[in-house]
């Protein structure tokens, strides 16, 4: 067998009955964490501008396009969620793909499940599916696949989420490992575009690329079976650290699942996870010592050699690079108390007391600070100079991680926020619950069908 027969096998045996109840719970923590992200991205300039593009090129179709007005094509509505969602890097991690898996495999199963009425169990055991492949995958390939400047979000994403769609759909192993082996031809994404509008894209792109590939091996459409582990293949092309075998893979597939293994991580903050255990540091010395920004000398963080290669912006000009700055997220931070929705903006970018506080920050790496895995948290050790002392703190693994994971409640709190100026808090507080229990619905669209009566407003109008 080849790679592409292994995962195809995985996908086409693998029953709802495998998943643990953790695995589901981690499942639908996942998804709803999702859909709030999906719901803020859509109000967002990038999400409304691929929105419309998605629409223009769209008849009417049967999949929901949340923050829209029409139901679109699957690959359409597939492109716009998933670039909704990846909009506002708000959506989970998994550290060993190195990338955002919800991202892509959520809005591809979603259209795909409400094209085809599937239930609340069909479309997290896809997700599980997805998740899973992208997790084995990543851990063949990276870090050298990330490191060379492949975004695993898109370059890997693709793959699992085409595993979701073709579960979705039924399809046979046959027409699945042609399906991913047309997937193989679509990984892409460049890490230099991260910190603009094109890194989202990725995610949107990958989704849709995901159903085509799906539809395409539907119809009969081929793909060379060694397509992953092959001379020019996926794996060789793309730099990875190691080319998967079918034996390997076919005895880690599931034992155990990604979900729990290491598990997703939902993000605290809409920044780069590279951000987010100097974050919480910054965050909690500001509290514990009820610091206020102007009191603040100094700031001085050492972190792993990973974030320097990820955080690209030391001196941001727009929300967007912010994300990807590790200077101004500890300033805003240190300034304002927090690190949320309404601080990665241009207006705190150019912020006068940021960049006077900027002056004074420094970021450099520290070898001893590297995790032990290849694929793991970022961690952090953050200084700061004040009132004539010095207060550090160390955090190993961020908050959100599965060794540190938010409460309920704190899922409630994020995804009431998502949704802020957007739905009523009810309507939201509804939609949270629905998604906890999702696999009690009959049928996927009960519960997306209605956010088609949702339009998304400009992030500017929110409060």
């Amino acid at each position: 067998m080849t790679v592409s027969q292994t995962l195809a096998r995985f996908v086409a045996t693998a029953t709802f009955d495998d998943l643990s109840e953790a695995q589901v719970g981690a499942a639908k923590a996942a998804i709803s964490d999702t859909i709030g992200c999906i719901i803020a991205g859509a109000a967002t300039d990038t999400g409304a501008i691929v929105r419309r593009v998605a629409e223009a090129s769209s008849p009417d179709g049967v999949a929901t396009v949340i923050g829209g007005r029409r139901a679109l094509s699957l690959q359409a509505a597939a492109l716009a969620n998933g670039t909704a969602a990846h909009a506002l890097d708000y959506d989970d991690i998994l550290w060993t793909q190195h990338g955002h898996p919800s991202a892509t495999v959520l809005p591809a199963s979603l259209a795909v499940a409400e094209s085809l009425g599937s239930s609340g169990r069909d479309v997290i055991l896809a997700y599980a599916i997805g998740l899973e492949i992208n997790g084995k995958l990543g851990r063949h390939v990276n870090p050298q696949h990330y490191e060379h400047g492949w975004h695993g979000t898109a370059s890997v994403g693709v793959i699992g989420a085409t595993a979701a769609c073709a579960k979705l759909m039924g399809l046979s192993e046959q027409q699945t490992a042609m399906a991913l082996g047309i997937a193989a031809s679509e990984a892409c994404g460049v890490r230099r575009n991260f910190g603009t509008m094109t890194k989202p894209f990725h995610a949107g792109n990958a989704a849709r690329g995901a159903v085509l590939a799906a539809e395409l091996a539907r119809e009969g459409f081929t793909s060379d079976l060694t397509a992953f582990e092959g001379e020019f293949g996926w794996a060789r092309t793309m730099n990875a650290r190691t080319v998967p075998q079918p034996e390997a893979l076919q005895a880690a597939l599931g034992k155990p699942w990604e979900l729990t293994d290491p598990g997703v991580v939902l993000k605290r903050y809409p920044a780069c996870g590279g951000t987010h255990c100097a974050l919480d540091a910054i965050l909690a010395i500001r509290k514990e010592q009820g610091l206020r920004g102007e009191e603040i000398d100094r700031i001085v963080c050492e972190a792993s050699p990973f974030a320097k290669k990820v955080l690209l912006y030391p001196r941001p000009t727009t929300g967007l690079e912010g994300k990807f700055s590790m200077e101004f997220s500890l300033v805003v931070a240190a300034i304002e108390g927090e690190a949320g929705l309404q601080q990665y903006t241009d207006k705190w970018v150019a912020d006068p007391r940021v960049a006077k506080l900027l002056e004074r920050t420094s970021f450099e790496s520290r070898a001893d600070l590297a995790p032990v895995g290849a694929s793991d948290a970022v961690p952090a050790e953050v200084t700061v100079h004040a009132r004539g002392k010095t207060f550090s703190r160390t955090v190993m693994v961020p908050s959100g991680d599965s060794r540190s994971p938010m409460t309920k409640a704190e899922r409630h709190e994020k995804f009431i926020g998502c949704a802020a100026g957007l739905m009523a808090e009810s309507a939201a507080s509804r939609l949270f619950e629905d998604f906890e229990r999702l696999e009690t619905f009959a049928q996927l669209g009960a519960l997306v069908g209605p956010l088609r009566e949702y339009a998304a407003r400009p992030a500017a109008a929110r409060p």
